[in-house]
């Protein structure tokens, strides 16, 4: 194609760097640090177009707030939503996602362990999936692509899937499209994965997992020429494009609490309703069921499409 719209796969917390991007935008499609008819970069709203141009170093004309695609589908008032059943859903699933509450964990890699400073990883999986157990409660571990992880953590995460019976473990690679796990959820909890963010549009409860450890630092870990690299004691600045406590949801600072906010997340299901649009309304452009046909419309006037 001589032409590109760049939808990114989440909007997130964390900065992301664009450097290598960058590189093989400019060698496909011409330099998008400069103003360039061939390129349209979709952000998702105002907070977001003013990264994508000062940290990012995108042009301005080639960036538009264009808001969230996904959110069509997501959003209780579209078609998609008001057609789903989890009865549908449930042959898809090792877990009774049509008889039984749903918790949706997506942890990301970032941070190294899923659990962090809470404690070792293994034991709290077990304490945390018996205390859902004893509310009925499934839990679907949906998480990021398999070779980011750590070979040890993903033993783990095997070894206590197979000891629940109210567990399904996934991996992003292997189980891209989320839409599925998203509807049939009554929860999400992660330790600040971009996919919350699509979870919001929902009006669902979500739970935040603090992952800074003593003094506020953080284990940071990035993918760069192919491995995974860590860095421990990482400030917080070069962690957060968005502050932490700016979310939609509950935040969490110890296995305590995130299993308290459990326990108010299945009792209370509108108990994060009005904390998610909130963030919704501040960093998304228009989520009103009409962000595809914007991006269309978008690239129509760019490109002068018919």
């Amino acid at each position: 194609a001589p032409r590109a719209l760049v939808l990114w796969h989440g909007y997130g917390w964390r900065i992301d760097d664009l450097a290598q991007m960058r590189k093989q935008l400019k060698r496909r499609f011409g330099d998008p640090t400069r103003s360039n008819p061939n390129l349209l970069w979709a952000s998702f709203g105002p907070i977001d177009h003013e990264y994508r141009t000062t940290h990012s170093r995108l042009h301005p004309d080639n960036v538009a707030a264009l808001g969230s695609p996904y959110s069509d589908l997501l959003l209780p008032s579209s078609a998609f939503q008001r057609a789903f059943t989890r009865s549908a859903a449930a042959r898809h699933y090792a877990v009774d996602v049509a008889g039984r509450k749903t918790a949706l964990f997506a942890l990301t890699w970032h941070h190294g362990s899923a659990f962090g400073r809470f404690g070792d990883d293994e034991p709290l999986f077990d304490r945390l999936f018996d205390a859902l157990e004893r509310r009925s409660c499934n839990a679907i571990m949906r998480m990021h692509d398999r070779h980011r992880f750590a070979k040890e953590l993903l033993a783990a995460l095997e070894r206590v899937a197979k000891r629940h019976p109210n567990v399904q473990l996934k991996f992003k690679n292997e189980c891209p499209d989320a839409v599925v796990d998203l509807s049939v959820s009554d929860v999400m909890v992660s330790n600040y994965s971009s996919i919350l963010n699509h979870f919001y549009f929902l009006g669902r409860p979500t739970i935040h997992l603090d992952p800074a450890g003593e003094g506020g630092d953080y284990t940071y870990c990035v993918w760069k020429r192919g491995k995974v690299r860590v860095k421990k004691g990482a400030a917080a600045e070069e962690v957060w494009k968005i502050p932490p406590q700016d979310i939609g949801g509950i935040r969490v600072e110890s296995f305590d609490a995130l299993l308290s906010a459990l326990d108010r997340a299945l009792d209370e299901p509108d108990c994060c309703r009005e904390l998610a649009s909130s963030f919704v309304a501040r960093h998304y452009t228009s989520p009103d069921g009409a962000t595809c046909a914007r991006a269309l419309e978008a690239m129509r006037r760019r490109w002068t499409l018919s």
